[in-house]
C-alpha cells in the first residue's frame, strides 16, 4: 500500500459528503466543517504469509465549529451517524457500491468526540479511527 496514495482516496471519499471541506494531509488552517485525514501512528507490515498484506490505522478529523451549541451538535452527531448522507462512516467505509482502487478494506471502527486545535484556534467536532488492509507487495 501507498500511505499517501491511501490518505487521498480516504479524503476523495469524504468529499462526497455535501458542505464538508475534505483535505487528505492536516491543513495549516481550516474553515468549518473540515475534515482532514491524519498520518498514521504506525504502519503493521507482513499480515500474510511473506509479503501478504498491511495494515494502517488512519485518523480522520471532522471539525465543525469554534463552540456548541445546537446546530454544532447536530452537524456532530450527523457526521457520527452509522449511515446517512452526511455520515462519515457511510461515505468511508470499502463494499461492493463503495470500493477502494489503494486498498483492499477500509473500516470506521470508532469515534471520539472532543475539541481540537488547527492554527491555534480550537475547534468543536470528531476523530474517527479507520482501520485499513492492503496489498504489502
Amino acid at each position: 500500500m501507498n500511505v499517501q496514495e491511501v490518505m487521498e482516496e480516504v479524503a476523495g471519499k469524504l468529499d462526497s459528503i455535501v458542505g464538508l471541506r475534505a483535505y487528505a494531509f492536516p491543513p495549516d488552517k481550516i474553515t468549518p466543517p473540515a475534515a482532514f485525514v491524519s498520518l498514521p501512528e504506525a504502519i503493521t507490515y507482513d499480515g500474510g504469509y511473506g509479503r501478504g498484506s498491511d495494515t494502517i490505522d488512519l485518523g480522520v478529523l471532522v471539525l465543525v465549529s469554534r463552540s456548541v451549541d445546537r446546530v454544532a451538535a447536530e452537524k456532530i452527531a450527523a457526521y457520527a451517524d452509522g449511515s446517512g448522507a452526511s455520515s462519515v462512516k457511510a461515505a468511508l467505509d470499502s463494499s461492493g457500491a463503495n470500493p477502494y482502487t489503494t486498498c483492499d478494506t477500509v473500516r470506521v471502527a470508532s469515534a471520539e468526540f472532543g475539541a481540537w486545535q488547527v492554527a491555534s484556534v480550537t475547534y468543536q467536532g470528531v476523530e474517527f479511527t479507520i482501520n485499513i488492509t492492503g496489498s504489502g507487495s
